[in-house]
Formats: structure tokens, C-alpha cells, sequence
């Protein structure tokens, strides 16, 4: 009995206990959402296990704070794992648990920006226009409406924040964007402008702006003071599998042609990009790297006006150029690119100077110019990454510029008194060819020592130039209030100028781990910077030869500067915040010499010693809310013109002279920006806000000699100067989507003092300014209507009636109608106008183009277009330019109204023989990606 017992309970405790047994029998299924692209965790994602059969809830639950979800106790059998975010596209894998694993490790689930999901039913809205993730501010290309065979910078135009300007140079919030990258790829270098004016907007899924630090302070994690915007392209999805490009052929009225054409391959993380244009509409592709090699070597006496830019004058130009990247494997990539430009700029200027005297009086400089100038550029860059191992990076950057410059150019000129009397006038004539290269180099290696931040850093690069320029400058100058036999002067000389230097920069950091998530950085750098400038200037000698050296205007230097830094850093990093503050020690010393032959001039050396502190705070509400300020010390020194006690006649009306007495400027930037983005009303909002305060600024004093109209500039310190201003920025869709509206306010003041004919003078300049717009986006039509108002005010201490009030204001709209057959009409109109500019600078212009076009062949891969450009021919160049010590108005020619038929063509050839149209899905015209099949 005591057996027939014992059996019996153990059978009852078996029988009681198999419920739980069947029920722990599942298994557990982990994984992380995270956001495509950055990696970022996504909190508080939907997580769904439904059923393949029926499509029924087996389990749910919402993503951790970093992201990482658990569905417990799942059964084995076929299931459909769904992931949804407000502001992502919903995410569906299918899954099969046989329950021979537990627990089940999915790993990371990427969800990428798209559509919206509204409740529980499927509805797909319109994906947010800006989106914030930490210090990232994303645009969804989709949202602007452009052209068909519209490039990146007409893309650009429509977005909020965003200015472009008249030579192509991009500023997002006011800061200048110095680099284009392609799915995080370095693309041409240095040179936004190939992207902006050649690379297909079509291709482009989102537009990503952020600040970018260099590779040493990505190595090392600590910010070295060498961050700079960029923008960071993403290309639509299902667009790496293959080839695609984009052409377009364009011919008009007025002789206007254009012609574009771009190849792209991309193959997982290699691509390949051909790019090539011509044209004579303003649009230089490639950045003129002759105008900058150039820009100071420009004979005796040559006037301020001359070389303009791509949106000055009219410009024609060719270019063409390859860039790549190529992943060998996980450790190493090789990129880069080569190209080659041409261009022929004519330009014709006036200009109109307001120049403050003392004692509330004026005169008035005006200027007239046409110049002609041709450059050719060749360059190479390249960009190899080696990572031996997981605790080791290495990178090595060459660089190759060569460039080529021919220019001519004729002016005339006159200054007048403040009754209006003629000073002075001339004429001047001038001719140049000039040639130069440059071969640069950077080697960065960083090695992590252990796995708590210790790591060993160093590089070492340098840069070898050589350049020169000749030519024939010729003026003639008369002065009207002179004594007799004094009131002409005549300049008529053959120069050549020729420059050459090298320069070097070694490199060491080591940080330390000190607890728990704070560090140390030690760094320690040495570098030399060598130049020599040889100007030599020739007048007619008795057989009419140009061999007699003017001394007068041949001028020489030679320059060495050699500069230590010394730094030490603290950085915390914590869940919520982060901060950084460090201190900089910079000894350094320069030598110069001037001469002329062999008779030295002067002589000058000078021995510093700096300290710069830095600090920086970021803190992060959310992943798309955050706060970030920095502080920054810097120093700067005067350079050697400013220095040199030797007068510079180059230009008979303003002589300059150097003082050796100048101290070195030391300027305080503070910068605060505070970020937004609330995913369930697709609102964006960001205020920048940026000030400054220089010590020992240094400023132009000049004086005028009698009644000649001509000046004596040197240099000196003043304190006082600082300035500062204030951005915001709202991006936000009305309660029915189709609609959204965007705002950009930014005010901002500047104190200047300098001084008039040796009389100081404070200049207070306040500007106001507000960019409104709203939109509608459908599938029949997109409108756009949007307005600007910008005021500028001008206050001086000495001269209270020449104080100026100013105002740019404007409206305009665009409109996109889409007609059955695949007919679009298109239109773009914009009013402006101004008030309180000087006679002849006053503006008042209508701008209105207008194309319709037709596509067709499969797919409508070919559209042809007829486009009008200014319409009502109304286009104008004018600007304005505010100092201390002037006003300048200045007019450009620019291009007139044409017009001009475009043949477009997109062709794609990708993995599984789809298309574009393939790649964005079933949801019509604007890409919107459909449901996947067997959605319930």
C-alpha cells in the first residue's frame, strides 16, 4: 500500500505539472529596431507577430529605450514578424520557428523614413518634409517638386534654410556647405558644386545636412575644431543594383545651348559615377580653381574690379570627370575622382561707392569694367581607408591641382567730390597669362590600445605649390585739383609675378579612459609653413624693350612661419548629455624679408605665444530633440602685408603700408542651436543662434592726400567690434497633409569700428528678414506660393545723414499641372524689388519662366521640352555691399531672356532587369512606395 501510494502521488504531481511544462515549450524571439542608415534605436516601435494563415495577433510589444524588444514563449510554426513607427515604412519578414533554437536572435530590424501609419488602418500619407535625428537635419527629396532633367541645385532651392548663391556656393542656415557625399561616400572631393549642378534629382531619396568632424576627431573622439557642413545624398532604394543615368541636350534662341550627361553603377558599397557637361547658361559645373591660385597676382595698378564669377557676366564651359569608390573588403576602400574643367567668362560691371568723409562730408568713386577670362583646371584626389584590424585605422588622401588662366581687362573711372566736383579719372588696360600646380598629401593612423578609449593618434601631411603670372598692365590717371604739371599720371609695364612654397604639419594625440565614460586628450603639434612672392615689373627702356626694372612697383617677399599647439582636453559623455572643455597653447614665429633684386628692404620677426580655450555642451531631450553650445577661443595673426613698413603702389589711388606695431587678433565665438522634430505632426523646428566678440580686431586706418582723390592705407587694432544673429526655422504640414508651410526668420547686428581719413568711425549694421512659404502636393497638381521681406539698416557715428535704410522684398509661386498622355506644364514667377539703393541701382523685375513638356517611349524614360526664361525680360545683377568706411552698389550683366528645347532621357538597368519605375514601386508619379503583397 505504501508503494501503490507513493505511485500515486508521483503520477498526480506528473499529471498537475504538464500544463506548465506545455506551456514553457515556446521559445523567445530577440531583436532591435534600429533606423536605416545611422543605426540609431528606435523607442517605443510596434512589434507584431501575426500569422501566415490568418493573419491573426499571436504576440506584440513595444521596442526598449534602446531599442531591443522580446516575444515570449512563441510556438514553433510560420509566422510574419511586423515592424511599425510612426514617420517609417512598416517592416514585414517572415519567420519560421522550429523550436530547436531558443531563444530565437533576429537581430537588427532597419526601418527606413516613408510612409505614415494612421491607427490601426493602412493608410499611406505623405512622408514628413524635414525630419531632426540628433545633430542631423534630413529633407525627403520627394517633397519639392522640380523640373523633369533638374539637378540637385534646383532641388536644393525649394527647401527651407537652403540659399544658393549667385556662383553656386550653398549655405544651409547660414553656414556654407563644403562638402557632397553620396551614401556617406566622399563625392569629388572638396567641390559641392559637381553635385549640385550635374547629379540628377530623381535619383536623390533623402538630402541629409550635418556637421561633419574631420577623420582625426572621428578617430580619436574628440572634436579638433576642424567640423565643417556637409550634405549627405541617400539614393532611393533599389537604385545599388545596377546602372542608371540621366542625359539632357538643349539648344535655343540667342545661340544658349546646354548639354548634361551622368553615368551611374552602383553595386552594394562600390559605385561609379561619369559626369560631363557643356554649355554657355551660367552653369559651371566644377569649382574655377584658377581664380582662387590667381587671385593676388595681378599687375600694378590694376583696378579692383575684373574677374567674375559663374553668376556675374555670362559664362561658357565644358567639364567632365569620373569619381569612384571600390570596397575591396571589410578592411579596405579606395576612392577618389579625376576631373577637368574649361570656362570663358565676359563680364561687364559698374559700380557706385559712397566713400564717408569727415565732418559729414562724402565723395563718389564710380567704375566701369569688361574683362574676359579663360581657365582650365585638371585635377585628382583620392582617398584610400585600410583597417588591418578591428583596433587599428589607417588613411592616406594625395592631391593634385594643376590650372591655366588667360585674362584681359578694360576699365574707366572717376571720383567726384561731395559737391559733385570731378577728383579724378582714368582708364586702365590689362593682360595676363598664368599657369600653377599644387601637390598636397595627408597620412592619418589611430590605433585603439584597449577597450575602455585608450588611443594612439598621429598624421603628417604637407603640400608643395608653385604658380606664376605675366602680363602687360597699362593706365592713365588724371588728377583735376592739382597744381599745373602735376595732374596726370601713367602706368605702362610688362610684370611677372611668381610664387612658391611648401608647407608641413606633423601631428600626435593620445587619450586616456579616467572612470567611468570621461577622458582625456593630450595632442601636440609642429608646423612650417615656407613662401616665396617675387613681383618684378618692367618699363620701355630707349628701343621701346620692356627691360628696365621699376622698382617702384616690384616688390618681393619672402615668409617663413613655424607653429607649435600644445592642447589638453576633459570629455564627459553620459546617456542624456555630453560635454568637453579644453585648452590650447600655441607658440609660434615668423620671419619675412622684403627686397627688390638684391637690395633688401626691411626685414621682421616676431615671436607669440597664444592660449585659446574651447568648451562644448550637447544634450539630447530625445533622439529628435537636442541642444548643443560651443564655445571657441581663436587667435590670428596678423599677416605679413599687414606688417611690412613698405609701401604698396600697385594701385595709384590707394597706396598701402604695413605696421609692424599690430598685435594679433584674438575673436570669441559662442554658437547655440536647439533642434526639434515631433513625428506625429511631422513639425520640424530649430533656432541658431551666433555671436562674437574680437579683441584687438584689425582694421584698414587710411587717410587722403589733398585734393588728388588718392589715399594712404595702413593698419590698426581696435576693440569693440562683435557681432551676432539669430536664425529660426519652421517646417510643419497643415491638418490635411497635402498642404505644409515653412518659415525661416533670421535677424542679425554687427558693430564695426574704423576710421575716415583718420577719424574713428562706428558702423551699427541691423538686418531683419523673414522666408515664408506654403505648398500643395497632388497627383494633378503642385503648387507652391511663397514671400521675403529683408531690411537693412545702416547707423554711423560720424556721419548721421549718410546713415542708409534699405528693403528686398518679394513674392513668387511655381505651379506644376499634370495633364493626361503625359503632358506637364510647368511655371515658375517671381516679383522683387527694392527701395532706398542709389539712382540706377533701384529694382523692380518680374521673372517668369515657363515650359511645357511631353513624355514618352516604356516607362517615359525621354521627355521632350519647351522652356521661355525671363518672359517678361526683366532679369537684373545687383548688389550692395556695407562697411565702415563706404557704400558700394554694383550691376552685372547677366543673361537675358531665351529660350531653349530640351531632349531628356533617363535610362536604368538594374539587378533582375527592373527600372526606375520598378525601384518606386506602385505608388505613382511621386515614388509613394504601395503595400507589399499580402498585407492584411
Amino acid at each position: 500500500m505504501k508503494r501503490s501510494g507513493r505511485y500515486f502521488i508521483l503520477m498526480l504531481l506528473a499529471i498537475l505539472t504538464l500544463p506548465t511544462f506545455a506551456q514553457s515549450s515556446g521559445v523567445n524571439i530577440n531583436g532591435v529596431v534600429v533606423e536605416e542608415g545611422n543605426g540609431e534605436p528606435i523607442e517605443q516601435a510596434t512589434v507584431r507577430l501575426l500569422s501566415v494563415k490568418d493573419s491573426t495577433l499571436v504576440r506584440g510589444v513595444a521596442s526598449s529605450r534602446n531599442g531591443s524588444f522580446t516575444l515570449k514563449n512563441v510556438k514553433a510554426g510560420n509566422y510574419l514578424l511586423h515592424i511599425s513607427f510612426v514617420g517609417f515604412d512598416p517592416l514585414y519578414q517572415p519567420l519560421r520557428i522550429t523550436g530547436k533554437i531558443n531563444p530565437v536572435n533576429v537581430g537588427k530590424l532597419k526601418l527606413s523614413d516613408g510612409s505614415i501609419l494612421l491607427g490601426e488602418a493602412v493608410v499611406l500619407g505623405k512622408a514628413p518634409e524635414v525630419v531632426v535625428r540628433n545633430d542631423t537635419v534630413e529633407y525627403n527629396a520627394d517633397s519639392y517638386k522640380v523640373t523633369e532633367g533638374s539637378v540637385l541645385e534646383d532641388l536644393l532651392k525649394k527647401m527651407p534654410g537652403v540659399e544658393i548663391d549667385s556662383n553656386g556656393k550653398i549655405t544651409v542656415n547660414g553656414k556654407e556647405v563644403k562638402k557632397v557625399m553620396v551614401d556617406g561616400k566622399e563625392f569629388f572631393s572638396d567641390d559641392p558644386k559637381v553635385a549640385s549642378k550635374s547629379l540628377p534629382s530623381k535619383m536623390i531619396d533623402k538630402v541629409q545636412v550635418l556637421d561633419k568632424k574631420s577623420d582625426m576627431a572621428i578617430m580619436t573622439g574628440f572634436d579638433d575644431g576642424e567640423e565643417e557642413t556637409v550634405i549627405n545624398l541617400t539614393v532611393k532604394p533599389g537604385m545599388k543594383q545596377g546602372w542608371f543615368g540621366n542625359a539632357f541636350a538643349g539648344y535655343g534662341s540667342k545661340d544658349r545651348y546646354e548639354g548634361n550627361a551622368m553615368v551611374n553603377r552602383f553595386i552594394n558599397n562600390d559605385q561609379i559615377t561619369f559626369t560631363g557637361s557643356l554649355n554657355n547658361t551660367n552653369n559651371m559645373g566644377f569649382s574655377d580653381l584658377a581664380s582662387t591660385m590667381f587671385a593676388d597676382m595681378g599687375g600694378g595698378g590694376r583696378r579692383s574690379f575684373g574677374r567674375g564669377g559663374a553668376g556675374n557676366g555670362i559664362t561658357s564651359s565644358g567639364n567632365a570627370g569620373l569619381n569612384f569608390s571600390k570596397e575591396f573588403n571589410k578592411k579596405m576602400t579606395l576612392g577618389g575622382n579625376v576631373r577637368y574643367s574649361h570656362s570663358e567668362n565676359e563680364a561687364d560691371s559698374k559700380s557706385n561707392q559712397k566713400n564717408y568723409l569727415p565732418n559729414d562730408s562724402s565723395s563718389f568713386y564710380d567704375e566701369h569694367n569688361r574683362s574676359n577670362t579663360r581657365n582650365d583646371n585638371i585635377g585628382a584626389n583620392f582617398r584610400l581607408e585600410w583597417q588591418p584590424d578591428t583596433v587599428t585605422k589607417i588613411i592616406f588622401t594625395p592631391d593634385f591641382g594643376y590650372s591655366n588662366s588667360h585674362n584681359w581687362e578694360t576699365g574707366s573711372f572717376h571720383t567726384l567730390s561731395g559737391d559733385l566736383d570731378t577728383v579724378n579719372a582714368g582708364s586702365s588696360n590689362y593682360f595676363s597669362d598664368g599657369e600653377g600646380y599644387n601637390l598636397s598629401a595627408r597620412l592619418e593612423y589611430s590605433r585603439k590600445l584597449n577597450n575602455e578609449g585608450r588611443v594612439f593618434s598621429a598624421s603628417l601631411n604637407g603640400r608643395l605649390n608653385d604658380s606664376y603670372n605675366q602680363g602687360m598692365n597699362q593706365s592713365f590717371t588724371q588728377y583735376y585739383q592739382l597744381e599745373p604739371g602735376k595732374e596726370d599720371e601713367t602706368i605702362n609695364q610688362k610684370f611677372r609675378y611668381d610664387n612658391n612654397g611648401f608647407n608641413y604639419r606633423a601631428y600626435l594625440s593620445w587619450v586616456e579612459p579616467i572612470g567611468h565614460n570621461n577622458f582625456i586628450q593630450l595632442t601636440y603639434s609642429f608646423s612650417q609653413n615656407k613662401q616665396e612672392s617675387l613681383k618684378n615689373s618692367y618699363t620701355i627702356d630707349e628701343n621701346g624693350e620692356y627691360t628696365v626694372l621699376d622698382t617702384a612697383y616690384s616688390k618681393s617677399y619672402r615668409n617663413n612661419f613655424i607653429n607649435q599647439r600644445a592642447s589638453l582636453s576633459f570629455k564627459s559623455q553620459r546617456e542624456k548629455y555630453n560635454y568637453l572643455i579644453g585648452l590650447n597653447l600655441d607658440p609660434s614665429y615668423s620671419s619675412s624679408e622684403n627686397f627688390v633684386g638684391d637690395s633688401i628692404l626691411s626685414k621682421l620677426s616676431r615671436s607669440v605665444v597664444n592660449i585659446s580655450p574651447v568648451a562644448q555642451f550637447n544634450y539630447l531631450f530625445n533622439k529628435r530633440t537636442n541642444l548643443r553650445i560651443v564655445y571657441s577661443g581663436r587667435t590670428s595673426q596678423p599677416s605679413m602685408t599687414q606688417l611690412q613698413p613698405v609701401a604698396d603702389i600697385s594701385n595709384p589711388l590707394n597706396t598701402l603700408i604695413g605696421n609692424p606695431d599690430l598685435n594679433p587678433r584674438y575673436t570669441n565665438n559662442l554658437s547655440v542651436r536647439f533642434q526639434k522634430f515631433m513625428p506625429e505632426k511631422q513639425r520640424m523646428f530649430s533656432v541658431m543662434a551666433n555671436a562674437s566678440y574680437i579683441v584687438n580686431d584689425i582694421v584698414s586706418y587710411s587717410t587722403y592726400e589733398g585734393n588728388s582723390g588718392k589715399k594712404v592705407t595702413t593698419y590698426k587694432n581696435v576693440n569693440g567690434n562683435y557681432s551676432a544673429n539669430l536664425r529660426t526655422l519652421l517646417n510643419t504640414p497643415l491638418k490635411n497633409k497635402r498642404f505644409s508651410i515653412n518659415s525661416m526668420t533670421m535677424a542679425s547686428f554687427a558693430n564695426s569700428n574704423g576710421f575716415i581719413n583718420g577719424e574713428k568711425n562706428t558702423n551699427k549694421n541691423l538686418i531683419l528678414s523673414e522666408r515664408g512659404g506654403i505648398d500643395f502636393h497632388s497627383d494633378y497638381l503642385d503648387l507652391g506660393i511663397n514671400g521675403n521681406i529683408r531690411y537693412n539698416g545702416t547707423y554711423n557715428s560720424l556721419q548721421k545723414k549718410n546713415d542708409q535704410n534699405t528693403l528686398n522684398y518679394g513674392a513668387g509661386g511655381n505651379t506644376t499641372i499634370y495633364l493626361p498622355f503625359d503632358f506637364k506644364i510647368e511655371s515658375d514667377i517671381n516679383w522683387s524689388g527694392n527701395s532706398g539703393y542709389a539712382d540706377g541701382y533701384q529694382q523692380k523685375e518680374v521673372l517668369w519662366n515657363a515650359s511645357a513638356s511631353k513624355s514618352f517611349l516604356k516607362n517615359n524614360q525621354a521627355t521632350l521640352r519647351f522652356k521661355i526664361y525671363d518672359i517678361l525680360q526683366q532679369r537684373s545683377n545687383i548688389s550692395r555691399t556695407v562697411t565702415a568706411n563706404y557704400i558700394q552698389d554694383t550691376e552685372y550683366n547677366t543673361l537675358s531672356s531665351y529660350f531653349m528645347v530640351h531632349f531628356i532621357y533617363r535610362f536604368s538597368i538594374f539587378k533582375g532587369g527592373g527600372s526606375v519605375k520598378d525601384v518606386q514601386g506602385p505608388g505613382g508619379r511621386h515614388g509613394r512606395p504601395g503595400p507589399p503583397p499580402g498585407r492584411f
